[in-house]
């Protein structure tokens, strides 16, 4: 048995899989397995899998497409490892000894239910090829370290943890929920921490996240009433409701997406504090709209 399963489950983009699969073979640690499971409708992704030539790896074909969520959940049911690595096909090994770290995150944290890095966010040119020109870094803060070790609930108000790509964890019975297409990997997160509230991290990037605008996650980004109905999800799972950080967290995402009152009274959210919420952001607009003017104004216009 493998100690670590780094599981890819894929729908097209075969460039992708390529890069990720060469991160992965570059890896100095090797006590893994790959499991690539396909939803996609051709076979490019598996002629890129068998032109890799990894071989500790498994592929899989789904019989029928199961969908962004369930294929998550089709690859960590075929792994066989101690250790779950999630890798999406956009995104790749930072540097040939992260697995390693990874792995290590785990081991030095015997009573974690799960470990994660921060990560690279690069912006994808045509064709999937990696851009520098908007490469940047992300990872946990100290102080959202502390709040999420106070308290696994926090996680509903932010995702400080990263995508799946930047998280290790033992494998266990729990799977991704279906029913969510946005925010599936945070529900999931704070039931393992619900479980077991005690997590590994690093913030150093140890791979990088692949972000184009043509990737599912972009497209339920600006769906306001995908957004609302998935928030409002893990607010009622985790009975968030009688927190006012978890209320007004949730009034918030209603706002951003212009929603009114009404799309919240499911949740029990008092009109007065949508309404301070309200006035509070369009005070807030008002003044960012001011001083964009005055810019313009001290610039000539331009």
């Amino acid at each position: 048995m493998p100690k670590v399963s780094v599981c890819v489950p894929a729908y097209g983009n075969p460039e992708g899989i390529r890069r990720l699969l060469t991160s992965v073979s570059a890896q100095s640690f090797t006590d893994y397995e790959v499991v690539v499971t396909d939803d996609s409708a051709d076979d490019s992704v598996e002629r890129a899998v068998r032109e890799a030539g990894i071989g500790n790896l498994r592929y899989y074909r789904n019989e029928k497409r199961l969908g962004a969520t369930g294929n998550w959940n089709e690859a960590v049911r075929r792994s066989t490892g101690a250790y779950i690595k999630m890798m999406h096909h956009d995104d790749w090994f930072a540097q040939k000894d992260s697995l390693a770290r990874f792995a290590a995150l785990l081991d030095d944290a015997p009573q974690a239910a799960l470990a994660f890095s921060g990560s690279y966010q690069v912006t994808l040119q045509e064709g999937n090829a990696a851009g520098s020109e908007e490469r940047f870094a992300r990872g946990i803060s100290r102080e959202q370290e502390a709040l999420l070790r106070s308290d696994w609930r926090n996680l509903f108000l932010g995702n400080y943890i990263g995508a799946p790509s930047a998280t290790i964890y033992r494998k266990n019975a729990l799977e991704f929920e279906e029913k969510l297409t946005w925010v599936m990997d945070m529900e999931y997160y704070m039931r393992l921490l619900q479980e077991k509230p005690v997590f590994s991290c690093t913030c150093e990037p140890l791979v990088c996240i692949g972000v184009s605008g043509t990737q599912l996650t972009e497209q339920c980004r600006a769906d306001g009433a995908l957004n609302l109905f998935e928030y409002g999800f893990l607010f009622r799972e985790f009975g968030l409701a009688d927190q006012k950080r978890y209320r007004d967290r949730l009034v918030e995402v209603a706002l951003e997406f212009q929603l009114p009152w009404k799309a919240l009274e499911p949740y029990q959210i008092p009109r007065r504090e949508y309404k301070t919420a309200y006035w509070k952001k369009k005070k807030a607009d008002t003044v960012f709209l001011l001083g964009v003017v005055k810019r313009k104004l001290l610039r000539g216009g331009t």
